[in-house]
């Protein structure tokens, strides 16, 4: 198979190598042919192309019919010997469409045999074309490096895609656990809010309890201690009482017992002033009576 390839590639190769020759060697008589298509299709280079590379363009037909020359020699000969085939099939490619519509332009032919003529030749190169086009995509039976991209592409989306199922199993699984996780954390929280929950209420409960049994004793103290501040007042309005009659009586008997000592002492000083009177009446009557 590979000599068969390397025999319909050179058989393929020899007309564009033998057109390229020619090309190079003798343009002036491939002019004629080229100039239309070089005054249209240049200044359209030169239009788009930037202003460094439009000066950069050959105006003459010359100069393109040996450029196009060249590429059929360069890829005449990398077809043939196979190196760099694919490439040189393409620039046989690249040339053949100029060549063609510049040499063999049948539409514009009014004289019939002119015009089968050109039609022959515009289909010969159509159908070197295709062949050419063939062999730039022959690859010998190896993958290309465009299907090796291809099938490379395709393994990084199916790695790609299994890679993101196994993600995403394993995220479901993490998500599960987070979730179980979570759950418990949360059903550990609830009971530990709930603890503390009854704790302070059972706490809020004792206190008010407590709270209750403080407010009971204090009223029951300070009842207590009303009925003890009464009782003391009542003592001591009694005491009071008791001691302001012990006073009265003791006024009354000291008073009685003054108006005794007095009415003894009035008795007494009567005595005595009687006596005392009698005593000077009777020492006055002695006087008198000339006893002294």
């Amino acid at each position: 198979m590979t000599m068969l390839r390397s025999a319909a590639r050179t058989m393929l190769a020899s007309y564009f190598v033998v057109s390229g020759i020619k090309a190079v060697r003798d343009p002036e008589s491939q002019v004629p042919a080229a100039e239309p298509l070089v005054d249209s299709v240049v200044p359209q280079i030169q239009r788009l192309a930037p202003d460094q590379v439009a000066d950069l363009v050959p105006t003459d037909a010359k100069t393109w019919v040996r450029i196009n020359g060249v590429l059929e020699l360069a890829g005449g000969v990398a077809l043939a010997t196979g190196r760099g085939r694919r490439l040189g099939a393409a620039l046989l490619a690249l040339s053949l469409v100029p060549t063609t519509i510049g040499k063999y332009p049948f539409w514009k032919r009014h004289d019939p045999a002119e015009r089968a003529a050109d039609r022959d030749h515009f289909l010969k190169n159509l159908s070197l074309l295709g062949g050419v086009l063939i062999a730039s995509r022959d690859t010998e039976g190896k993958p290309s490096l465009g299907y090796r991209a291809h099938k490379g592409s395709q393994a990084l989306v199916k790695n790609t895609n299994s890679l993101a199922a196994d993600t995403r199993k394993a995220g479901k699984k993490v998500a599960k656990e987070t979730r179980q996780i979570s759950d418990a954390a949360l059903a550990e929280g609830a009971l530990l809010v709930g603890t503390v929950v009854a704790t302070t209420r059972k706490a809020r409960k004792k206190a008010n309890k407590q709270l209750k049994a403080a407010k009971v004793s204090a009223n029951k103290q300070a009842a207590e201690a009303k009925k003890v501040a009464a009782k003391s007042a009542k003592q001591a309005q009694k005491t009071a009482g008791q001691a302001q009659k012990n006073a009265g009586a003791a006024a009354k008997s000291a008073s009685k017992e003054a108006s005794k000592q007095l009415a003894s002492v009035k008795k007494e000083a009567g005595k005595q002033v009687g006596a005392a009177k009698k005593s000077a009446s009777k020492f006055a009557t002695n006087i008198h009576l000339g006893e002294n």
